[in-house]
């Protein structure tokens, strides 16, 4: 089965949502310092990898449609 140019796996697509919440909410622009941002509050890890908390927090923004819409720009 062809898989979609946009597939990502759950983890990878966990942590982009998990980064674009840690620059909105923490004002940085740099992918860098939210990075920094999201691993100080424990949704990834050092490695970039979403956390339990991180993927409970992918959960949560997922179920908010209106949410998801802001941080694509829509």
């Amino acid at each position: 089965m062809p898989q979609s140019s946009e597939f990502q796996p759950p983890s990878a697509a966990a942590r982009d949502s998990v980064l674009q919440f840690a620059s909105l909410v923490s004002g940085q622009n740099n992918p860098s310092a939210a990075m920094t941002y999201a691993v100080e509050r424990g949704w990834l890890d050092a490695s970039g990898n979403p956390t339990p908390a991180g993927i409970e927090l992918d959960k949560a923004l997922a179920d908010q449609a209106g949410t998801r819409s802001a941080f694509r720009g829509t």
